[in-house]
């Protein structure tokens, strides 16, 4: 009995080591107002970035029934500063798959991940809504002032040019 209390102990404190680690972020995404994607990353590599409209209604617990709009893969391996169009890729970006349309009203996810979970980069939550509001050269991305509770505030514009120039300092 003790032995079968100890390999339970161990197990579940295996579990939660696994749970609680994460892939780290080193990255940052921003949204243009015509559909181009723009990624800074500050540390390690991204291989792809998903666009997908998060899951609502998710019991806690339980993973997210998301639905994935657009899924793009770059090559090589994407370091530094990079930027692709949604609709066409480019710049070593190619979209996997076919991009579905979306509604301009909701709010949808970009992020970027590596195929060995080594680096991420941000979720930026974005609607089209919220670029047809952008100046030609601006873009949106993270907020940087984020209260603790749970409050949506507005992404952060910047122009391209201090995007590129200060995004690894601010984030």
């Amino acid at each position: 009995m003790r032995r079968w209390v100890g390999i339970s102990l161990v197990v579940t404190m295996g579990m939660g080591t696994l749970t609680s680690c994460g892939v780290p972020g080193g990255g940052v995404f921003g949204m243009l107002a015509d559909g181009t994607a723009v990624v800074q990353m500050c540390e390690g590599h991204i291989d792809g970035a998903t666009l997908y409209l998060p899951d609502p209604d998710v019991p806690e617990g339980q993973a997210p029934n998301d639905e994935t709009f657009g899924r793009w893969v770059a090559d090589p391996a994407v370091s530094g500063f990079s930027q692709f169009s949604l609709k066409d890729g480019g710049n070593g970006w190619q979209l996997d798959g076919r991009l579905k349309p979306r509604d301009p009203a909701k709010r949808y996810t970009i992020y970027g991940w590596t195929n060995d979970n080594s680096w991420s980069a941000s979720h930026l939550e974005f609607s089209q809504d919220e670029l047809a509001k952008l100046k030609p050269g601006e873009l949106v991305s993270l907020p940087t002032d984020v209260p603790e509770e749970d409050v949506q505030v507005p992404n952060r514009v910047w122009t391209l040019t201090e995007f590129k120039a200060m995004a690894c300092e601010v984030y």
